[in-house]
């Protein structure tokens, strides 16, 4: 539970976990299966893993070294200055602008599962998607709901982020051991893609990385902690949170490839493993268990990324790469409401242009949180060599060397993700609103050029300003 005073090491896992762990697994490990196989798709989450712990580390020492409000952004401006760390902060929040309105989406068709009379009352067909009018309205009231608590103060939104987790975890045991016994080890089958293993395994990477994000909530919200929280903790926390997360992807896809085919769970529509475990079984119980969990898996990621979103955006325009409009603080509860209301905004109208819009833009989140492990990678090898005396309460393991490896690691898959032409580069609509962003975000950073910079301190007596 959490202390009077703020969050705990505890309270930063269950934010981190359960901000990684939403959606996804429902709709997504049948795709990576498809992609690459049962066994293709586990070897493509171990890869991924392999890439981003190293990212983790880098992630634990500089969120334990560097006590400043705002996470990547604020990190990178320390180590490699202004505009590295505008570019960063700024292709940050596109991530978390996709991720919010996605995920209040997929509540909605996990609720009309269980009850199929929602899917009623059509509105209208955007981008091949067909839009109901429940599902707008349980998705406006799930983001009401979570902005309300958030509103109100981290607590609260942090005794909410654990219990859920905790009901996940209980729906997620339940899917794993129902699945291993009313299915069969035969249904794995294909192994590896016949479209050429290693092609599609970096395919299916691409997609993972978009859901193995989550740990990255840490930092941003590193102000809430409790006056006497063990720094180094947050670092294990992090690191924690990837390895854990990969390892339950894992136990997914292989309970998942038990339950049935991975060619014919595609066919089955938004819900695939849902479907395919009502179908396997006969019955709706299991898989109304296993929606449950999702569901908590859901509300859990929007409420750690509304959380972690509206502390970088407010940290954004504090430091002065934005309009101070955005750091404005509620008067009791001491909440960025600006940058909530925005971010409710956003929601809203992503909500209404529908999953048809925004399912491509995975990728692009996924380009926009491997542009912030980039710039967190290279700022640890910066401050291993202008700093070396640090005060570091958590050490990346190896040094410089692992600073260097996740330099490489994620500059690679970034490279590969931007270039056209490559098994992973973007599509269409990635590229243009890459460049659409790109060039917005150019023009804001030359209104705010000569601003003077100006990071939060936190420390035990908060308020304490570093002006650069």
């Amino acid at each position: 539970m959490m202390s009077k005073k703020g969050m705990s090491a505890k309270d930063y896992f269950g934010l981190a976990f359960g901000s990684m762990i939403g959606i996804g697994w429902v709709i997504s490990v049948p795709a990576w299966m498809s992609t690459a196989g049962s066994v293709g798709a586990i070897i493509a989450v171990i890869l991924t893993m392999c890439m981003i712990i190293p990212i983790g580390f880098v992630y634990g020492e500089l969120t334990a070294s560097l006590r400043v409000s705002g996470g990547e952004f604020a990190y990178t401006f320390r180590a490699l200055g202004r505009l590295p760390a505008f570019i960063c902060g700024w292709f940050l929040i596109l991530g978390y602008l996709i991720i919010l309105p996605w995920v209040a989406i997929s509540v909605a068709i996990l609720i009309a599962y269980v009850f199929p009379a929602l899917n009623s009352y059509p509105l209208y067909t955007l981008f091949g998607t067909q839009v109901y009018l429940p599902h707008l309205l349980i998705s406006f009231l799930m983001v009401g709901f979570i902005v309300y608590m958030n509103w109100k103060g981290a607590k609260q939104s942090a005794v909410f982020q654990n219990a859920a987790t905790v009901m996940m975890l209980v729906a997620f045991a339940v899917f794993l051991i129902g699945g291993v016994i009313v299915g069969t080890p035969e249904n794995m089958a294909p192994l590896f893609s016949p479209d050429g293993t290693t092609n599609s395994i970096v395919l299916a990477m691409a997609a993972i990385l978009f859901f193995m994000n989550g740990f990255d909530t840490i930092p941003k919200t590193v102000e809430e902690a409790d006056s006497g929280i063990n720094y180094s903790n947050l670092g294990r926390a992090i690191v924690g949170t990837i390895v854990v997360g990969g390892l339950l992807y894992i136990l997914i896809i292989i309970v998942s490839g038990f339950i049935m085919p991975a060619e014919s769970m595609g066919k089955l529509g938004d819900l695939p493993l849902v479907l395919a475990l009502e179908a396997t079984t006969g019955s709706k119980f299991l898989s109304t268990v296993v929606v449950f969990g999702a569901l908590m898996g859901v509300i859990t990621t929007f409420n750690g990324f509304l959380l972690a979103g509206s502390r970088l955006i407010s940290s954004f325009a504090k430091a002065g790469f934005l309009p101070k409009s955005f750091a404005k603080l509620h008067p009791q509860y001491r909440t960025p409401t600006n940058t909530l209301t925005f971010m409710t905004v956003i929601s809203i109208v992503g909500i209404l242009l529908g999953s048809g819009m925004l399912l491509p833009l995975i990728i692009m989140g996924g380009i926009a949180f491997l542009i912030a492990w980039f710039c967190m990678a290279l700022s640890s090898v910066r401050l291993r060599k202008i700093q070396p005396n640090l005060h570091r309460p958590y050490k990346i393991p190896g040094g410089i060397a692992m600073g260097y490896i996740a330099s490489l690691f994620s500059g690679l898959f970034l490279f590969l993700m931007l270039i056209p032409g490559t098994p992973i580069s973007m599509g269409t609509v990635e590229y243009i609103l890459f460049v659409v962003w790109l060039i917005v975000g150019l023009a804001i950073y030359g209104v705010y050029f000569k601003q003077e910079i100006q990071l939060q301190e936190v420390t035990s007596n908060k308020g304490a300003v570093s002006n650069e």
